[in-house]
C-alpha cells in the first residue's frame, strides 16, 4: 500500500461489540462523552470537543478531522459513531458501515434524520464531489479538514462563541450559498 492511501476502518470484533455495549449502558462513559459534546450559538451541530483525528504525511496533512472516543481500554471509537450508537443501538452501529454528514462538519454529534445517515462509500464520495464546491460549505475551507475540525475544537473548548464568529468570518471570506426557496 503506497503513502496516502486510506485503508478501511476496523469493525468491531466480538469482544469490541460487547465492549461498545458495556460503555453504553454506563452512565460515567456516557457522562464523560457528553461531557465534550457543546452547541455553538446559532448552529445546529453538536460540536466535539475531545480528541480528532487524523494523520500527518510530508506532503499534507490528511484525516477527516473526525471526533475520538475512547470508550473502553484500549477501545477507541470516531465520536459520532459512538452517537449513533447511543440513538440507534450497537446492532444498528454494527450495520453502518459508514455514516455521511449532511452538514459537512466532522465534529458534528448531533444523530437526527437527514443529519448523520447511513450512506455507502459510492454515496459519500458522490456528495462530496457535490458539495466541496459550495463556498459555504466546510469542504470548501482552505485549511483542510483536519486543521480546520482542531482549530475549531480548540475554540468550542474556550467559548463556544468563538466558533460562531469563525464561522461568520467563514461565510464572509469564502460566500455563501443561498438557497432557492
Amino acid at each position: 500500500m503506497h503513502q496516502g492511501t486510506l485503508v478501511p476502518p476496523k469493525r468491531l470484533d466480538e469482544a469490541g461489540q460487547a465492549a461498545l455495549a458495556a460503555a453504553l449502558a454506563d452512565p460515567l462513559v456516557l457522562a464523560r462523552y457528553r461531557a465534550k459534546v457543546t452547541t455553538v450559538p446559532g448552529d445546529e451541530c453538536l460540536w466535539w470537543t475531545g480528541a480528532v483525528a487524523g494523520r500527518s504525511t510530508r506532503e499534507h496533512t490528511s484525516g477527516g478531522g473526525h471526533g475520538r472516543f475512547w470508550f473502553a481500554p484500549g477501545r477507541v471509537v470516531i465520536a459520532h459513531r459512538f452517537a449513533f450508537a447511543v440513538m440507534h443501538g450497537p446492532a444498528a452501529l454494527n450495520e453502518a458501515r459508514l455514516l455521511g454528514h449532511r452538514c459537512d462538519n466532522p465534529l458534528c454529534q448531533r444523530i437526527a434524520p437527514g443529519h448523520v445517515v447511513v450512506s455507502s462509500a459510492a454515496e459519500n464520495r458522490r456528495e462530496w464531489a457535490i458539495r466541496r464546491q459550495l463556498p459555504d460549505n466546510p469542504l470548501a475551507d482552505p485549511r483542510g479538514p483536519r486543521r480546520r475540525a482542531r482549530e475549531l475544537r480548540d475554540m468550542a473548548r474556550t467559548d463556544p462563541e468563538l466558533v460562531a464568529v469563525e464561522l461568520a468570518r467563514l461565510r464572509q471570506l469564502l460566500g455563501e450559498q443561498l438557497t432557492l426557496w
